[in-house]
Parts: C-alpha cells; structure tokens; sequence
C-alpha cells in the first residue's frame, strides 16, 4: 500500500492484492486439486484511488482504478496459458466513482 498527499485537500492510495480464484461444486463446496474439481487461479488486484475532500459540502469523493492480473499457476494448465497470453497485461480494468458523506 502506497499513499500521496497531492495538496490540502487531495491525496491518492494505491494497493496490491492477490486472490485465489476457486469454483464451487453444486453443494456449495470449494473444488480443487484432490476434489475433483478444477484448480484455482491466482490473481492480482492493483487498485489505485485518488480521494478529493470538498469542505463546502463535507464530503469525500473518489475516482478508482481496479485491474485485475492473472498470475502463473504451478496447479492449473489453463491458468499458465491465461498468464502467457495476458503477456502482464491486465484481464479485467474497472473504473468506480464513490462518494463518502
């Protein structure tokens, strides 16, 4: 986690996070290797925010960026191939605007 004051009343936040991705059977049961079932994915969530305070109105907006990287698996064939063809580019990029009062 990273954070920057950019004036008085505006700073931006960035955050790395990893996921392990697992399907779940019908019963509502993880499935993975000894399972069954398929192997997990591993993921990276980077995620970047820049959070603006409006004293007039007390209230804090934000703009965030949320990209999703797949990350080479040792488990699942299809996860490697996934990584490989990404070439660590980003699979899934969301952008939110979120207000706080």
């Amino acid at each position: 986690r990273r954070q920057e004051n950019i004036s008085q009343n505006r700073f931006d936040c960035s955050e790395v996070v990893r996921e392990i991705v697992s399907s779940l059977d019908e019963k509502g049961r993880r499935s993975g290797p000894g399972s069954g079932g398929s192997a997990s994915i591993l993921k990276e969530l980077e995620t970047t925010s820049i959070y603006t305070y409006d004293p007039e109105k007390d209230c804090v907006y934000c703009t965030q960026r949320s990209a999703s990287f797949i990350l080479p698996s040792q488990q699942n064939p299809m996860a490697i191939k996934m990584w490989e063809v990404s070439r660590g580019r980003p699979v899934d990029v969301r952008y939110y605007d979120v207000r706080y009062t």
